[in-house]
């Protein structure tokens, strides 16, 4: 793995050219120590209330020992010096294997303190250790058009953990499905029959429509993936968008839930073969409460407010939700035709 050098300035240091003869504390005239301090970092205040008195031209703001030349006392004057002290310095880790405790970034803490307008230099080195944990969730539409798909997948998970193996040993996979928000007009839902079973009219039944399932939590039985993955069968809605983004919504924010590991990198897999629905969209079924940011998967595993909250949201929130939440970021997005 290679090491990473980052040079970091805070802030940037005001360059002052001083010409021969000149003093630029005194020659800018300035009335506080704030403005004094900010000028230069060799600019001292004098704060001694008797100081410059009597008609005198003695100027607060000047070179720390010309204030005390000129009769300031020296507990009187206001000169901070910047101070760099690393407080934490453990060494970067090599191969994170089954620790927890690993340390890809170096020095770990440090503590500034910096007079206005002065700068310290110092050095970060961020290595990648190897083998590091990896979170896997595997995110699919399971609409009746995503039937051929959902056979490849079978054979996608063995081929998907082989992939990862190699680039790490600890490695966790899970499984979510989504169709659509569970009614009108995202389902079906005359005759009575098409509720429990939405392809009733064709040769193979299919099982009532659902928002978001968390089938399989993340799991170090990799094997499991695929063993889940061949219970599934699709569903049927009613229109061409699907309910991608609120499946996406719960699998960020349900943490616990899902299984995201603090410590892993996580990996977010969500394929479709068409567009989502956008929040303006849930007004057609009469649904203007936007999401709360909370997770609200049930006992069955299943998100419980599909049918309440708006979150079919605007994609800038899911982008934050991805950000902060467990900071997940999502390694394929399948839009259109899929091939896996």
């Amino acid at each position: 793995m290679g090491v990473n050098l980052i040079e970091v300035w805070v802030p940037v240091l005001l360059l002052v050219s001083i010409a021969a003869g000149s003093n630029i504390c005194t020659s800018r005239g300035v009335s506080t120590c704030k403005e004094c301090l900010s000028i230069h970092p060799t600019c001292a205040w004098c704060s001694q209330e008797t100081f410059g008195k009597e008609g005198s031209s003695l100027s607060r703001c000047d070179l720390r020992d010309s204030l005390i030349q000129s009769g300031c006392d020296v507990k009187s004057i206001e000169f901070p010096v910047s101070k760099m002290t690393i407080l934490e310095n453990v060494p970067l880790s090599d191969k994170a294997g089954g620790s927890d405790d690993i340390t890809q970034i170096q020095p770990q803490k440090i503590h500034l303190t910096l007079r206005p307008d002065d700068s310290r230099k110092f050095t970060v080195t961020v290595k990648q250790v190897a083998d590091y944990p990896v979170d896997l969730y595997y995110l699919m539409d399971m609409t009746n058009t995503m039937k051929d798909d959902l056979q490849k997948l079978y054979a996608l998970g063995n081929d998907l953990a082989k992939a990862l193996r190699g680039v790490t040993s600890n490695l966790r996979m899970g499984f979510g499905a989504f169709v659509d928000k569970p009614l009108s007009p995202y389902m079906y839902i005359y005759p009575e029959e098409i509720i429990q079973n939405p392809c009733y009219k064709f040769p193979e039944p299919c099982p009532p429509q659902f928002g978001y399932r968390n089938v399989l939590s993340l799991t170090e039985q990799v094997e499991r993936f695929t063993e889940e993955v061949k219970k599934q069968k699709v569903s049927r809605n009613r229109d061409a968008p699907e309910g991608g983004f609120d499946a996406i919504m719960q699998a960020v924010v349900c943490k616990d839930k899902i299984g995201w590991r603090p410590d892993a990198s996580h990996l977010l897999i969500f394929t479709s073969d068409d567009r989502s629905h956008l929040a303006l969209d849930a007004r057609l079924a009469g649904i203007v409460q936007p999401h709360d940011g909370g997770c609200h998967i049930n006992s069955n595993n299943e998100y419980d407010k599909s049918t309440i909250l708006v979150s079919q949201t605007y994609i800038g929130q899911i982008a934050l939700s991805l950000s902060y939440a467990v900071q997940l970021f999502p390694t394929m997005i399948i839009i259109g035709n899929v091939h896996l």
